[in-house]
Order: C-alpha cells, then sequence, then structure tokens
C-alpha cells in the first residue's frame, strides 16, 4: 500500500488481506499501524489471534514502506522454528498446540497410538517405557501395585500370574540344588557344565560349552559340520567314523592308509601312492614299471635289486639277495676285495720310467715296500712297465718292469715277476710280485727290492 501525502497522511485506513481485516491508525512517527483481527470461536474478534505490523512512511524519494507478516503458530503454515502446524489447538494428534511434534513423553496421549503418557520416564507408575499402560507381566514392577513382575503368565516361577510372589518355590540358578533340578551352579551362563535350565549340557542342547565342547548345532544329524562323537559335540573331521555329507567320499572311522577308505576319507585306487593290503602288491603313485617302481595295475613290483636280473646301467650286478660281502653289495653294485681298498699309493714324479737324470744323480730303492698292496698312480702313472727302462730310469739304478700281461677282473689275483734291468741285462735280479684288476685300476703286491738303487718303475697304461 502506498502512503498518500499531505492531508492522507493523519487518517485511518482500512484494507482486506487474505479475508482478514486490517485497521490502518496513525502512528506517532507518521506511520500507520495495521492490525490483524482473526475470528473468535463466537465470532467476535480475539486478542489471541491478534498480531501487528508497522509500516514505516516514505523518505520522500517516492519509495514505499515493506510490510511482513508476523509468524503465528496456529495460522496452518510451518514457519522456520515450528516443527509442524495443523491449524488447531488439539493436543491428541501428531502436532501439538505449541507447534512440536507429539512424541511418548510429552505428556498428551496422541490418539490411536499411545495408551497413557504421564510425561515421565519412570517404568514404575502407571505408564511404562513406550506409553503403555502398566499390566502385571509386562516385566516391570509397578511400585504399590505389584509384589513383583518376571515378564511372565507362569505359575511356579517365584511370581504368579497375578504379579503376587509365590512361597517355597524352586528357583533355578539360586545355587541350591531342589525339587527336580538335576544341577544348580548359581548362574545363567549356559556355556558351563549346568544350563540355566538346571540341567546338566549335553551335545545337542544348543549351548555349546566353553571347554569340552568344539561346537553343538542343537539337532543329532552327524553328516553334517558338528557331530556326536562319544557323547561330546566336535567338529566333523576325516577318520570320526562318520560320513560328512558333501564333503567326504567315506570314513571308516580311522586314518589307516592301507584299508579301503585311505587319505583324505576317498576310496582306496591303485595310483594313490598307498599300498591296500591284499588287494595291491605295490603302488608308487605312477606304477609304469620303472626301477624299483611298480607295475601298471598295482600287481607287481618292477625291476629292482636282488629280483637276480642285472638292471644296467643301474647295477653291476644283481646275485638275487641284499647281503653286502658277497661280491655284490645290498644296492647291487659289485664290491671291491680287500686288497682294491687297502692300498698304499705311489705317485712320486721320479718314479716314472720316462724320468732318467743319468748316473749319479736320483738313486732311490723300495726298500720298505714289504710285500704290501699297492697302487700306481698320477703323476708317476698307473701301472708297471712291461718292457725293461733303460738304466738310471725311474729315479734309481736298475729300474724294475714287469714281465708277463696284466690280468681281467675276473682272473682274480694272479702271480707276475718284476725284473730289474742292470747294464744290459733285463733281468739282473727278479722279484714274485701278485697283481689284481680292480676294475678301474690294477693293484700289486711288491716285496722289499733286495739291493738298494733298486726300483719299481711306472707307466702310462
Amino acid at each position: 500500500m502506498r502512503l498518500g501525502s499531505g492531508s492522507e497522511r493523519g487518517w485511518s485506513r482500512g484494507l482486506v488481506l487474505g479475508g482478514v481485516l486490517l485497521t490502518g491508525c496513525p502512528t506517532d512517527d507518521g506511520g500507520t499501524s495495521l492490525t490483524q483481527v482473526g475470528p473468535g470461536s463466537d465470532g467476535s474478534s480475539s486478542g489471541d489471534a491478534t498480531t501487528e505490523a508497522t509500516t514505516t512512511p516514505t523518505t520522500g524519494d517516492g519509495s514505499e514502506a515493506s510490510t511482513e507478516p508476523a509468524t503465528r503458530c496456529g495460522d496452518g503454515v510451518q514457519d522456520p522454528g515450528e516443527a509442524c502446524d495443523d491449524a488447531n489447538v488439539d493436543n491428541t494428534d501428531s502436532c501439538l498446540s505449541n507447534c512440536e511434534s507429539a512424541v511418548c513423553g510429552d505428556g498428551y496421549v496422541l490418539a490411536g497410538f499411545e495408551q497413557c503418557d504421564d510425561g515421565n520416564a519412570s517404568d514404575e507408575d502407571s505408564c511404562i517405557a513406550g506409553c503403555y499402560d502398566a499390566t502385571c507381566g509386562d516385566g516391570h514392577l509397578y511400585a504399590g501395585v505389584e509384589d513383583c513382575d518376571d515378564g511372565n503368565f507362569s505359575a511356579g516361577d517365584g511370581c504368579d500370574p497375578d504379579c503376587k510372589v509365590e512361597m517355597n518355590v524352586v528357583e533355578c540358578g539360586d545355587g541350591e540344588l531342589e525339587g527336580a533340578e538335576q544341577c544348580d551352579d548359581g548362574n545363567d551362563d549356559n556355556t558351563d557344565s549346568c544350563l540355566d535350565t538346571c540341567v546338566p549340557y549335553s551335545c545337542g542342547d544348543g549351548w555349546q560349552h566353553a571347554v569340552f565342547e568344539e561346537c553343538d548345532d542343537a539337532n543329532p544329524d552327524d553328516t553334517d559340520e558338528c557331530v556326536n562323537k562319544d557323547g561330546a559335540c566336535v567338529l566333523a573331521s576325516c577318520g570320526d567314523g562318520f560320513l560328512h555329507d558333501g564333503v567326504e567320499m567315506c570314513d571308516d572311522g580311522n586314518l589307516d592308509d592301507t584299508d579301503a577308505c585311505v587319505g583324505a576319507c576317498v576310496p582306496a585306487t591303485c595310483g594313490d601312492a598307498f599300498v591296500q593290503a591284499g588287494v595291491e602288491v605295490c603302488d608308487d603313485g605312477k606304477n609304469a614299471g620303472s626301477y624299483n617302481g611298480c607295475n601298471p595295475g598295482c600287481v607287481g613290483l618292477g625291476p629292482r635289486c636282488a629280483d637276480g636280473q642285472v638292471d644296467a646301467p643301474i647295477e653291476t650286478c644283481d646275485d638275487g639277495n641284499l647281503m653286502p660281502g658277497d661280491g655284490c653289495d645290498e644296492t647291487c653294485q659289485s664290491e671291491l676285495p680287500p686288497e682294491c681298498l687297502g692300498y698304499t699309493e705311489l705317485k712320486e714324479t721320479d718314479r716314472m720310467a720316462a724320468f732318467n737324470d743319468g748316473p749319479g744323480k736320483v738313486t732311490k730303492c723300495d726298500s720298505k715296500t714289504a710285500d704290501k698292496w699297492h697302487r700306481f698312480v698320477d703323476p708317476a702313472g698307473t701301472v708297471m712297465p712291461l718292457v725293461p727302462p733303460t738304466p738310471y730310469s725311474c729315479g734309481t739304478d736298475a729300474p724294475g718292469w714287469m714281465d708277463g700281461d696284466y690280468p681281467t677282473v675276473d682272473a682274480g689275483i694272479v702271480p707276475r715277476t718284476a725284473c730289474f734291468a742292470w747294464q744290459g741285462d733285463p733281468c739282473t735280479w727278479t722279484l714274485e710280485i701278485s697283481v689284481r684288476n680292480c676294475g678301474a685300476y690294477y693293484v700289486f703286491k711288491l716285496p722289499s727290492v733286495p739291493e738298494c738303487a733298486l726300483r719299481y718303475c711306472a707307466a702310462p697304461m
């Protein structure tokens, strides 16, 4: 509304906004006071429904003064700061007369939802939590009205259906064994040996004992994950004697891998690497007939030591037994005789037949060989020469050589003659020696020489 000028400013004016009469009155500062009047219950104006707003006169530059309606609870419009506004003063609906949402504990009974509302949180009076009327059996003791309230309507538990204390009633959990109680440990812990029903724990009662049980699924089914093993609830496992459905193919109650049910509770088969007693002769998991293995079908052994057949190149002998010391050891390798093992090595560089430094230089003799077994090894050589060396060879004056050929392995120990050459005579001195072929080398039984400056020579094979 634009204010008039001059003579109009002192006059009261009226207008209607939204069906409500606003009456204008002059103010001290020259503005106009607008009064909003709402209808009363009898049709007359009510002071409670009246708010005022003031317009400010223009400054003379032609601008208008603003008019802002004031907020009011109960006008049906939810204004800032109001939780609701249902345009009534009914405190039994969801919006109270102070424009707050109805809640349990506000002191007003919400029709259709609350049985009572005493405006407090006490559960010992006539209206309990949730705004329900207090009744016997609700689990809350109504002070001055009920003697007890255990939350049920059962008799014989200390509190009868009328919430009166029962006398001489057996109470499970009081620590005293009474009436039909089988146990009473004074607590309601269902993981110990006495349940809160005063009966001993048992497999299948649905409570897992903290010490003696691994599980308890409250059923007698022994094909699931929890089974009754000798009265105790244990987790199902291979070998417990119960066939775990969907997990095991067999379970004979043991972990023996030589019977019909082996390994992870699966039936025994040829190729599982377990020899089934009375059914299979062998089972190496491959059964391809390899050395020391098993033939196909697990009905016979593959080639092996002590079968009487020499399986080259793995075996060098097979005498049908695993006894060592008879020429063929327990791994079917030919055994060497003692003389092929306990020998003394002769390996001096100046012992070789090709060594010759002339007279008066290196002059040695074998005065301590003493009929012991010897083996020639490099760098001296590996055998005795079969022809007489020149004088002064082998680091001596009269070099020794062997007269005769070298024997085969099967020939065993053979006698031979050692000759010592001197001044053109190839056999100035002779000695009887023994020779044995050890397969990879030869050994010689050499007596001590009769004169000094005689020495056994060595040569390459």
